[in-house]
């Protein structure tokens, strides 16, 4: 009897410690869902789907991309911040998510209250393409056509608040010129109305632009970086035209607030090898983007000065979505 009470009391505290863990023994014991905050195509959504790949073979479990749309992110991030505080589903997050703080007078979450930082996946430069119609060739051919049209010139983005909206925004006050904006549910979509003649100029991701500025698609007149970017070397900055002009984007992974520490570090350890292993960075950078695999803690602190520097952007600009 003694024998059977001290077997189920080692049971119980077995129990009661992976209990305590959050089960984090067995994370993850099914699929895990990255949502994305913008359409399928978009460069948040190739990022995810490169990480997915390379999680999936990391974890040993299915690694899922949902795509969610609207609302210039805040739709998923609502989402996924209503879900199980679990590490079954994570959300993709971008520079984005923190200028809504600034550009929404009110949001259904909070993604600092709401979110525990995970890691930064990528940072992306943004490159100034034009439609191949348009009759300019550079940054100043582009501020002189704006100036003879002013707001008949539009310029497309995958929603407002996005890098791509607020470069518009900083690119039209820097060179005092009048633009007109044109939002759509992500990149992807922006670039295939550019294309097509619906929109004149775009600040794009390079992710999403690369293939079409390679494939004649497209023009590029400038990248948004201080430095020309090594896959289109031959776009100049657009601050040799426009000086201290700079922007660029970034997408990352965050968990529901309460997920428990030891699933946060699990998901953490294997987003950090998997996307700086040389597979993922290949995969990474010849799309257009630079991969990072950043801790919690060094992501916080990149995160801290993100929001000082988008809010103050958003301030600065006067742009507003609601």
């Amino acid at each position: 009897m003694r024998s059977l009470k001290n077997g189920l009391a080692a049971a119980c505290a077995a129990v009661l410690t992976l209990y305590a863990g959050g089960a984090s023994a067995a994370y993850p014991d099914h699929a895990v869902n990255i949502v994305v905050p913008f359409s399928a195509g978009g460069s948040t959504d190739i990022v995810a789907r490169i990480l997915a790949r390379g999680l999936t073979k990391a974890m040993g479990q299915p690694v899922v991309v949902e795509n969610k749309p609207g609302a210039s992110g805040n739709i998923a991030g609502d989402y996924v911040a209503r879900s199980a505080p679990d590490g079954y589903t994570l959300f993709m997050g971008t520079s984005t998510s923190i200028a809504n703080i600034a550009l929404f007078k009110k949001l259904p979450f909070d993604i600092l209250a709401d979110f525990i930082p995970v890691s930064q996946i990528a940072h992306t430069p943004l490159v100034l393409v034009a439609n191949n119609s348009l009759p300019v060739n550079d940054v100043a051919g582009l501020i002189r056509l704006a100036k003879e049209k002013p707001g008949q010139l539009n310029y497309g983005s995958g929603g407002p608040g996005t890098s791509q909206h607020l470069g518009g925004v900083m690119f039209s006050s820097m060179a005092k010129v009048q633009m007109t904006h044109v939002p759509y549910k992500g990149a992807a979509p922006a670039m295939s109305d550019l294309i097509g003649g619906n929109i004149q100029v775009m600040f794009a991701p390079l992710i999403d632009a690369l293939a079409f500025i390679r494939g004649g698609k497209v023009k590029a007149l400038g990248i948004t970086t201080s430095k020309a970017a090594p896959q289109i070397p031959d776009v100049p900055p657009i601050a040799k035209t426009l000086p201290g002009f700079e922007i660029a984007t970034w997408n990352a992974v965050f968990v529901p607030a309460g997920t428990p520490p030891a699933v946060v570090d699990a998901l953490s350890r294997n987003i950090v090898e998997v996307t700086r292993s040389a597979e993922m960075r290949e995969s990474i950078e010849t799309q257009g983007s630079e991969a990072v695999g950043s801790t919690p803690q060094e992501f916080k602190a990149f995160l801290d000065r993100e929001v000082v520097l988008w809010k103050g952007l958003v301030q600065s600009s006067g742009a507003s979505a609601d």
